[in-house]
């Protein structure tokens, strides 16, 4: 009975590991992405979906793109299905062939209804598409993310910063993003300050 037990307990705990989501944090995505938009899609098929771009907080690209659709599973299902007119905010990768494909999958698709987030499981400083969009432009303007960035423990990441923390106090009032992506995201004691002395 006793070795019944224990191998239960061993396989539970190896089942739990096998469908437990690989959380990244928002600033490796945004420091990843080679593109973050704002749009619809127009378009969907089997295996992708065409995207018309209507903003760009990170990179450039053609205004209608090919994204490809990531594989469900039990601990990342998808919020909605996909389908023409779906509002998205997208954090993309460009693959070889110049497809996109959204980074960390869910993590990468945030779906907008009524210029608002559905899904629940989003930061609660996500409070609307307009602060989530301010406050990465704020994030890319003051920090430069370096190292491997598909590390699986983040190792030898090493983080810049433009500004100076009095600048980056007063950007954290102003915005609920930054701060969050601030405050969890990047220790003080990790960020290599900058700075270029200004003259007058």
């Amino acid at each position: 009975m006793k070795l019944y037990i224990c191998l239960l307990m061993l396989l539970n705990t190896c089942f739990n590991y096998a469908f437990k989501k690989r959380e990244v944090p928002y600033s490796i995505v945004i420091a990843k992405s080679d593109l973050i938009v704002d749009g619809t899609i127009s378009k969907v098929s089997k295996n992708e979906y065409e995207f018309t771009i209507s903003q760009f907080v990170k990179g450039r690209s053609a205004l209608k793109i090919k994204v490809s659709i990531w594989k469900e599973w039990i601990c990342d299902p998808r919020i909605k299905e996909l389908k023409t007119g779906q509002r998205l905010i997208l954090f993309l990768e460009k693959s070889p062939s110049g497809n996109f494909s959204p980074i960390n999958d869910s993590t990468g698709e945030i779906y907008v209804d009524n210029d608002s987030f559905i899904n629940i499981f989003l930061p609660e400083e996500f409070t609307n598409p307009k602060v989530l969009k301010e406050g990465i432009s704020m994030f890319l303007q003051t920090y430069k993310v370096y190292g491997d960035l598909n590390d699986r423990f983040l190792q030898n990441i090493h983080i810049e910063s433009n500004k100076s923390i009095f600048e980056i106090y007063k950007m954290k009032e102003d915005n609920k993003v930054f701060k969050f992506l601030v405050a969890n995201d990047v220790p003080y004691s990790e960020v290599k300050f900058n700075l270029i002395p200004q003259f007058y």
